[in-house]
């Protein structure tokens, strides 16, 4: 497995509050991303906390479970309950919070898991889709058929989501698991990216023949020349070889 991340302020923010890590090992390959809000710098912190306290807890607790996907359930009621605690214990941190969406490659699965709408993609032979749902009005709107997709597009309230890590005591993430062969592609991203690109045009770049970084970098470079309204961070992992059992 190759893998290869990035973060971009963007040309409108005064602070980027995206944060990624990877955790990969011999067996497995686990990416995070984060996208956090918050007054002041509560959503920096948000964020940060939230990958970082995933990881520690896949960790400490990998052993523990045989199910992947129950594993990733517990890591994200973890992260949660640490950004609700710290929201209310800390004045400067009131209401900060963060959505966060993950990716395992383990064997030939692939886990994906999400809250809020920071997305998971993937490339295969047969095309190119979102794995991740989108907890968001606009998305609520979209499936109620209450707007069409060309009037989401262009939705005053797009960035408005309705879920997020530290709202609740509790939270309830998507989740996803499909196979996974060589050459397939999973990329993470920030609204920074998909709120600047069609998906078409993830995919044509993610189809080139470039390296990771290469099409990493170029799709930032594209995010910012549409605006960089935002914070834009990528996560793109590919599979090499068929993967271990």
């Amino acid at each position: 497995m190759q893998i290869y991340s990035s973060t971009d302020i963007g040309l409108q923010r005064k602070l980027n509050e995206d944060y990624y890590d990877n955790y990969v090992t011999d067996d497995f390959a686990l990416m995070v991303v984060a996208d956090g809000m918050g007054g002041h710098n509560a959503g920096e912190i948000a964020s940060e906390l939230a990958v970082k306290s995933f990881i520690y807890f896949f960790k400490e607790n990998l052993d523990k479970f045989d199910n992947y996907q129950d594993l990733i359930k517990e890591c994200i009621s973890y992260s949660n309950g640490i950004i609700y605690d710290e929201s209310h214990n800390n004045e400067d941190l009131l209401n900060m919070g963060t959505t966060i969406v993950v990716a395992l490659v383990k064997g030939n699965s692939l886990y994906i898991a999400n809250v809020g709408d920071s997305r998971a993609y993937f490339l295969n032979e047969y095309g190119f889709r979102q794995l991740s749902k989108d907890h968001s009005l606009v998305n609520d709107l979209l499936l109620s058929g209450t707007i069409t997709e060309e009037e989401a597009r262009n939705y005053v309230q797009k960035n408005v989501i309705t879920k997020s890590l530290g709202a609740e005591e509790k939270v309830e993430p998507e989740m996803l698991a499909i196979d996974i062969e060589k050459n397939d592609m999973v990329l993470l991203c920030t609204d920074g990216l998909n709120g600047m690109l069609e998906d078409f045009e993830i995919q044509e770049i993610l189809k080139k023949d470039l390296t990771l970084e290469e099409k990493v970098n170029e799709l930032i470079d594209l995010s910012l020349d549409r605006g960089g309204f935002d914070n834009i961070t990528i996560s793109l992992l590919e599979i090499e070889e068929e993967s271990k059992q």
